[in-house]
């Protein structure tokens, strides 16, 4: 074997291990993957719905923060009964429960039932 072979050979080989070294462990380099997806399953912890002030619809409302348009996305929550809520929480202070709702003005026991049905898993 001749020294240009030789050479050839070592530069070969040292390029092989730098190739090597650079791939992605794991044995998925070059292939894509789906997501993974798991069907949602009970909430984590058994706290009642009325025991938590945030409802979980597509997003978590929290009614002690939540502004009035954010209020809209309830079920039965208008623009008019979103500032009512907002309105009760700043005069009266943040609400304990859910049933505290019934105390704002145009606040019914269907629209109360509605967001617990909205909320449970």
């Amino acid at each position: 074997m001749t020294k240009l072979e030789k050479l050839l050979l070592s530069v070969t080989a040292v390029f092989f291990v730098l190739a090597l070294a650079l791939l992605p462990r794991g044995g998925s380099a070059g292939r894509l993957t789906e997501p993974a997806w798991t069907e949602p399953g009970p909430p984590a912890d058994t706290t009642s719905v009325e025991d938590t002030l945030v409802v979980t619809l597509r997003q978590d409302i929290d009614i002690n923060r939540a502004d009035a348009r954010t209020l809209t996305a309830l079920p039965g929550v208008g623009p008019a009964l979103a500032e009512a809520i907002v309105a009760y929480r700043t005069e009266h202070g943040p609400f304990s429960t859910l049933t505290e709702l019934l105390l704002v003005d145009g606040f019914g026991a269907a629209t109360l039932e509605g967001i617990r049905q909205a909320a449970e898993p």
